[in-house]
Order: C-alpha cells, then structure tokens, then sequence
C-alpha cells in the first residue's frame, strides 16, 4: 500500500509548499478525528497510524513514535476520483504506466500533495504531485505480482 511505502519518508521530508494551505480540510480532518467514535490504530515502528472516518472514506492520521506528534493526514482515493490535476501529470510523464495506489498528503501546516503509486512491467515508482501539477519521483517502490 502506497501509505506504508511512503510514511516513514513523511516525518523527515521537506515538502516544496505552494503559495495556498488548505486550513478549511485541515481543520475539517482534525475535527473529523477528535470527534471520532471509532478509530483504529496501528503502530508502524518509526509512526501509528489511525484509520477514522472521514466523509463516507478512510482517512488516516499520522504521529511520530518518538515525541507523538502529528506527521499528517492521508486520505487514499482510486484512481477514478483522481482530481485533473493528477490525472494531467501522470499522462504527461507516465502515461503507459498504471495507478496502483493514490492519496492526497496534508501536513500539519495545511500543506498538500499527491503521492501516486504507478507500475510498468515490474518497474513501480511514487510519484509526488503538487497541487499546481509538477510531478517527481518520491521513491522506486518495490512491486510485486
């Protein structure tokens, strides 16, 4: 899954930040999570994850193990609900490539991207999308059939 490849990355990454934070679906995810009946959580080693509910999907939350700070929120999407904006830069780079997995990151500040999961062959990448649509490659992730 794209979220376990990428986590770890997430704590220490710097993320190139569009001049825009999204406040409004940061404050709406915190809220979402603070109110939560139902939450799941997992210990990733270097991260937990909580798994909660957020507008009919699965959204995650994301703390650091050493000092349990918020990392972010993760939200994963099929690629049928992919926004233009990623669907564009895929097709521009990598269009004979298939998604396998896509999420939309939100840092603590507001800050998001997209990380998409794509394969060729046994070739997979992640990719970081920015909101604006420059794509790069986050990591050569390992794929299996």
């Amino acid at each position: 899954m794209l979220a376990a490849t990428l986590l770890v990355a997430f704590s220490t990454a710097s993320f190139a930040k569009d001049k825009n934070a999204d406040h409004k679906l940061l404050n709406q995810l915190s809220s979402t999570f603070k109110t939560s009946q139902q939450i799941h959580w997992t210990s990733k080693g270097e991260y937990s994850q909580a798994a909660f509910n957020f507008k009919n999907t699965t959204a995650y939350a994301y703390y650091a193990t050493d000092n349990n700070e918020l990392i972010g929120f993760g939200i994963l999407f099929n690629k049928t609900d992919m926004p233009e904006v990623v669907t564009n830069a895929i097709k521009a780079k990598y269009n004979e490539w298939e998604v396998v997995d896509a999420m939309i990151f939100i840092d603590p500040n507001g800050y998001l991207n997209y990380f998409v999961q794509i394969h060729k062959g046994d070739k997979a990448l992640a990719l970081k999308i920015t909101p604006a649509g420059k794509s790069s490659v986050y990591a050569k992730v390992a794929f299996g059939k």
